[in-house]
């Protein structure tokens, strides 16, 4: 990470400024980002105009990265873009950092494919992310709530505020919470910039649509604002069928979103959440979608996140707690969390270390499997991606 727009600016220039043939917009928030730039894609489309989405991180693929007409690019589409964008950047000694160049890629992707639209999720924040230096014309804040407070603050108004500072060439802001402290901040700021401010979320969600029943619980309202957005941005709104049709188009798109799988008759569901809000959310689906059913959590986690804010919450609600270690680099090791916090289930036994997900994942399924309960993988996508190899290997 190396913050500052000084080698994007540059590298889209020798780009030769390709956002400057799309109409961007830049989804910021802390949770619901992904899920609410592919909808805000798929409903540009449905409303009739082309559109692609830059997301971030994947999980199993880098082209997930980048959508086009509502799929994901194909590898050969992807080195290719990649290819030209690294070349122009070592031609041109700029020291782009990955995310640089894959923002600057994904421009490039969508002006040479002629799209309208570029629907950019931020990476972190908004303040110094690279999809800012796109200039967008709308932003759309999803929620904000405690995560990568190192960097982005340790209280919601200041994260909030770091997360609207793209505001300056925007002349939309789509509000998705009704957070009376976010308000607050997205009203001044927008009072800042000359905004103009727009509540999405003051319509109830709308929850019996045809698609709906295909998202855990939490995400209706990500959906009801990518809707939402893309119909002020066109000044057209869809009718029923319409939006039914971009919710099936949405649903399942990206992995690790309280993704379901069955490992010997125990249903599995893998969700990247990775603080305490998205945590929540996905316990909250968990208990709607399987009521009491007894619960193991396998749980992986990077040192850096809200350990203390989260292991509370599971332990409330895990019949059993498998702790494992993330492919990642800055996971945090389970051992360690053991020692640190003396996790405890339901029944109050401590938790138990399993450093690969993999084993993890069969204790957790086998203890599943007596007590006729349902398996949640969580704690960071990269515990989520793990997991999924397996698992759709398997399938």
């Amino acid at each position: 990470m190396d913050l500052g727009f000084e080698r994007i600016d540059a590298l889209l220039a020798h780009l030769g400024n390709p956002q400057r043939d799309l109409r961007v917009v830049q989804v910021v928030g802390t949770n619901g980002k992904g899920t609410t730039a592919i909808t805000l894609a798929a409903a540009l489309e449905a409303l009739g105009h082309q559109a692609g989405a830059y997301l971030s991180p994947h999980v199993l693929s880098y082209v997930e990265r980048m959508m086009v007409h509502g799929e994901f690019v194909s590898e050969e589409e992807f080195a290719a873009a990649m290819g030209s964008v690294i070349e122009v950047a070592d031609g041109n000694n700029v020291p782009a950092t990955q995310f640089e160049l894959l923002t600057a890629g994904a421009l490039k992707l969508f002006s040479d494919a002629g799209l309208d639209f570029a629907v950019m999720e931020a990476g972190l924040g908004a303040r110094h992310d690279a999809t800012t230096a796109a200039s967008p014309e709308m932003v759309v804040l999803t929620n904000v709530d405690l995560d990568h407070t190192q960097i982005l603050g340790d209280t919601v108004e200041d994260i909030a505020s770091e997360k609207l500072a793209s505001l300056d060439s925007a002349k939309t802001l789509v509000l998705g919470t009704q957070d009376p402290r976010v308000v607050e901040i997205a009203r001044n700021e927008s009072e800042r910039a000359g905004t103009r401010l727009i509540m999405a979320v003051e319509e109830p969600a709308v929850l019996d649509s045809p698609g709906i029943s295909a998202f855990p619980g939490y995400a209706a309202r990500n959906i009801q604002v990518g809707v939402r957005a893309a119909e002020i941005l066109t000044d057209r709104r869809l009718d029923a069928d319409a939006r039914g049709q971009v919710e099936l188009r949405v649903a399942g798109r990206l992995p690790a979103r309280f993704e379901r799988h069955e490992v010997r008759g125990v249903p599995v569901v893998v969700d990247g959440g990775h603080n305490v809000a998205g945590l929540e959310a996905a316990l909250g689906a968990v208990r709607s979608e399987y009521g009491d059913r007894p619960l193991a959590v396998v749980f992986g986690v990077l040192k850096d996140k809200d350990i203390v804010g989260m292991l509370p919450r599971l332990c409330k609600q895990a019949h059993a707690l498998l702790l494992t270690r993330p492919d990642n680099e800055r996971a945090a090791d389970p051992e360690w969390v053991e020692r640190e916090y003396g996790p405890r289930d339901l029944g109050g036994r401590r938790g138990r270390v399993e450093m690969d997900v993999g084993d993890a994942l069969a204790a957790a399924v086998a203890e599943m499997e007596e007590l006729d309960g349902v398996v949640l993988v969580t704690g960071s996508l990269y515990t989520a991606g793990r997991v999924l190899r397996n698992l759709r290997g398997a399938a």
